[in-house]
């Protein structure tokens, strides 16, 4: 018997992934027949009718209206997912304040009744572990700022919020692709799984890693931020640079000065 046309047309939700690198796939491998990146995967498992990914490398909130939003809204999805706001934080004019308008705006553009957002926060970008601990905690503090920023986007909204930390917090070191920049494959899996649960979809599963993830050795993580890593770091964030430098200088001083007036009232 020849079905009719209703019964054939697909009835999975549209989906919709936006955003920057992370949402695109950088990390993962690719997949035959689901592609590469926690958005796919969970559009996947979701039985999709259909997936668009208009996520692209180097994105920033300023970038999301002009860019995706338009071609994502013609899509007319069920699901949104999406990832932003590391790029801000590796750019010289880092502004939490702009994070928070440019992602509410896309947000309140995005929103409607019965359509999920789902938004990944960041963790923290190991890579810079390599530049030495002050260096480090100044890029942790504008994590937590870009977070915060985008907490405040969500504010009031119907969005789905992953703590992208908390995921790759209970992952380990799998979790991270050689940049310690990017999900690895299992990295992005782990996403994938907490956007289902937060979904309330209990009867999908993730595509699993094959080859099972594994923990790239300590000499080949050195060997790649060195001769691969460092020198991305310094292409993409060459106003950042400077800035991170000023703010490093500042702490210098400063921890200078407390430790000089410590050492003044213990002689007094």
């Amino acid at each position: 018997m020849t079905a009719r046309p209703d019964e054939t047309r697909p009835t999975g939700p549209r989906v919709v992934a936006m955003g920057d690198s992370v949402t695109l796939g950088i990390g993962d491998r690719h997949v035959p027949g689901v592609g590469a990146g926690w958005a796919a995967h969970v559009a996947h498992a979701l039985g999709a009718s259909s997936f668009t990914n208009v996520a692209e490398n180097g994105t920033r909130a300023r970038n999301l209206a002009a860019s995706q939003l338009p071609t994502g809204l013609m899509q007319q999805p069920d699901i949104v997912l999406l990832t932003v706001g590391g790029n801000d934080v590796l750019r010289g004019d880092f502004s939490p304040a702009e994070i928070t308008e440019r992602v509410s705006d896309a947000l309140e553009r995005l929103g409607r009744p019965g359509r999920e957002i789902v938004l990944v926060s960041l963790d923290r970008i190991a890579a810079f572990d390599v530049l030495g601990r002050r260096v480090s905690a100044v890029m942790a503090r504008r994590i937590g700022q870009a977070n915060a920023a985008l907490e405040a986007a969500v504010a009031g909204k119907n969005v789905r919020w992953i703590d992208g930390a908390d995921v790759f917090a209970r992952l380990g070191s799998v979790a991270w692709h050689i940049d310690r920049i990017h999900p690895s494959p299992a990295g992005h899996r782990a996403l994938a799984a907490a956007a289902l649960r937060e979904l309330s979809v209990t009867h999908a599963q993730v595509t699993p890693v094959v080859p099972p993830g594994s923990t790239p050795r300590l000499a080949a993580r050195a060997w790649w931020l060195t001769r691969r890593g460092v020198p991305w770091m310094a292409k993409r964030s060459k106003d950042l640079i400077p800035q991170v430098a000023l703010v490093v200088t500042h702490e210098l001083l400063e921890d200078r000065r407390t430790r000089m007036h410590s050492r003044r009232w213990l002689s007094a």
